[in-house]
């Protein structure tokens, strides 16, 4: 924002979208697909959050000590799933075909195609404590 020579702010315009779009960007029918050992998860966007962790309380629970009781949260915005690290270990991220990144201290990142997620540790090909997520829209 610029000041203007009256001394108030001007701002950009705002963009217009269309109503289609807008629609697909909160199509509540959108779906994440979460695997843990062997075992398949639905999250859907009409749910509100979705948490992974140690705690039995949580949407997936898993079994690895590196994990941290709620290690993660997944949210759906804006036509997007994003998953949201809460954890002490950190979350690695490797979308197919790319390098991992790693999500600190309430760090967030976009789910988009598939690929693995790994609580509190790097990414290791065969780690049965992997989970699969795969966004099929």
């Amino acid at each position: 924002m610029q000041s203007s020579d009256n001394g108030y702010e001007e701002r950009a315009p705002t963009e217009q979208i269309s109503a289609d779009r807008l629609r697909s960007m909160y199509d509540l029918s959108a779906r994440l697909s979460l695997s843990y050992e062997g075992l398949e998860h639905w999250f859907t966007a009409s749910s509100r959050v979705f948490v992974v962790g140690r705690n039995l309380d949580c949407d997936l629970v898993v079994s690895t000590p590196v994990a941290s009781r709620h290690h993660a949260r997944f949210i759906y915005r804006k036509g997007k799933f994003v998953m949201i690290d809460q954890s002490t270990n950190g979350t690695y991220v490797q979308i197919k075909g790319n390098d991992q990144i790693c999500l600190l201290n309430g760090e967030e990142f976009p789910l988009v195609g598939e690929g693995v997620i790994s609580l509190g540790r790097p990414v290791e090909e065969g780690d049965p404590h992997l989970i699969r997520f795969r966004n099929p829209g």
